[in-house]
């Protein structure tokens, strides 16, 4: 299994082409594009939380040692009807302690809603990569996947947010 290779999306060595970098290079709210592609059928499919040791390219992302423990949150964001993308979230259980956040009552409701709506949080760059498909949930693995990782940042705590298109999505113009 390959680590991923994290480039921006203007710097990357081999991005793919048109419609998936739009969707892997855009700024904004993934959930909102979800939401419009899906003409309002979208829903957040919890796949788990829980603590677990950050692996060496997320511990690397947040300035941590590999292994630290970090708290993870994996789901899949559905949208007209089928599951399009994985994501995971990943943040030092030390600081998501400190920082009184309580993202573990999320639920079935959108990460995209929070960090885009509270304005002490902030988006650090965008990076692409293939993800490895052994680190995608059983049902979705597939080799050659895409994804795009950022940074959100607070005063107080720091979230890695990845986002793994599965395949189909987005769907070829």
């Amino acid at each position: 299994m390959s680590i991923p290779d994290w480039h921006s999306p203007t710097t990357h060595p081999d991005p793919p082409g048109g419609a998936l970098l739009d969707w892997l290079s855009g700024e904004g709210s993934l959930t909102r594009r979800l939401i419009a592609a899906g003409r309002d059928d979208f829903r957040v499919q919890v796949l788990g939380e829980s603590q677990q040791p950050a692996r060496p390219d997320e511990a690397a992302a947040l300035g941590l040692a590999s292994g630290h423990p970090v708290w993870i949150r994996e789901v899949l964001l559905h949208s007209a009807g089928a599951p399009r993308v994985f994501a995971r979230t990943v943040a030092d259980l030390q600081a998501f302690n400190a920082a009184g956040v309580h993202l573990e009552n999320l639920g079935s409701r959108s990460l995209g809603e929070l960090l885009f709506s509270d304005p002490r949080i902030h988006r650090e760059p965008i990076e692409i990569s293939r993800y490895p498909a052994a680190w995608m949930p059983a049902e979705q693995r597939a080799e050659g996947c895409w994804a795009r990782r950022s940074l959100f940042a607070s005063e107080r705590l720091q979230l890695l947010v990845c986002e793994v298109f599965l395949p189909g999505w987005p769907v070829a113009a």
